[in-house]
């Protein structure tokens, strides 16, 4: 989780933002009060080069007056299929790029840098949107970042739904789906994918499940992300998945506009 630190602000507010390759969603909260804005998004009509990602970001913020307040605090979590988990008894700084080449397509020159969770038994080593990270350090003077993968799994893993023996997991970002087991609240497997079509989705879905001896009747599948309960993925899983729960989020945030499908904004509202 690294943390860019230029000056302080007084305030009361801190500001979540969750990045991904077409677009973003954020949101204010007051940390004495717990009231919180609601939560915007600002999806791309047409795609976005990720070197001129920083500009549309900044766009968005700048519509919603986001970057005209102070802020106490500023987190920033960023989604894409730049990430590996490496196990913390491997885990050595040094070997980041060797890490990345194994499983990622990346380039020599790419910043590679890496979150630790402390109550994780795993490293999710990534390559980051440097471009936003330096709009967001002109922005803002002060703010840290996360990947994505690791706001999920940490949450996952400190989630109530954690408690059994065996927890199945799908995070799903506009064409990337991410799907992970946990056993006992420690990392059994973790994978992306990339995939435009539902039927592709479930297809991997279901064979992952295969690879791993997970039965889809016995054990739930927690959902997360861009899935739809009335979606063609959420209904394609369903004819092979006994139980698809969405993944609520455990906080005491009181919103302007109450959440309904706070699984959608999972990563979003579990930043702080």
């Amino acid at each position: 989780m690294p943390e860019y630190k230029n000056k302080n602000k007084e305030s009361d507010l801190k500001l979540s933002i969750h990045v991904y390759v077409n677009g973003l969603s954020f949101f204010t909260h007051n940390q004495k009060t717990n009231k919180a804005s609601q939560i915007f998004r600002a999806v791309f009509d047409a795609y976005v080069p990720v070197e001129n990602l920083h500009e549309h970001i900044r766009g968005a913020l700048k519509t919603h007056g986001i970057l005209e307040q102070t802020y106490n605090e500023v987190r920033c979590s960023v989604e894409n299929n730049l990430a590996t988990l490496v196990p913390k008894s491997l885990f050595e700084e040094a070997a980041l790029h060797e890490y990345v080449q194994k499983d990622l397509d990346v380039k020599p020159n790419d910043f590679i840098t890496y979150d630790v969770e402390p109550s994780t038994d795993w490293i999710c080593v990534y390559v980051p949107f440097v471009n936003v990270n330096n709009m967001l350090l002109d922005s803002f003077g002060s703010f840290s970042y996360y990947h994505a993968v690791s706001v999920w799994l940490s949450a996952l893993s400190h989630h109530s739904a954690a408690d059994g023996a065996l927890v199945w997991s799908l995070y799903k970002e506009q064409d990337h789906f991410h799907i992970a087991f946990l056993r006992d609240k420690k990392l059994q497997f973790y994978n992306c994918f990339e995939a435009s079509k539902a039927k592709d989705v479930v297809y991997y879905v279901l064979l992952t499940a295969k690879e791993k001896n997970i039965s889809p009747n016995e054990v739930p599948l927690f959902i997360v992300g861009d899935i739809a309960v009335d979606g063609e993925i959420y209904k394609g899983l369903h004819e092979f998945v006994r139980s698809i729960n969405p993944l609520t989020v455990e906080n005491d945030l009181e919103h302007v506009i109450p959440r309904t499908s706070t699984h959608q904004d999972f990563c979003l509202l579990n930043l702080f």
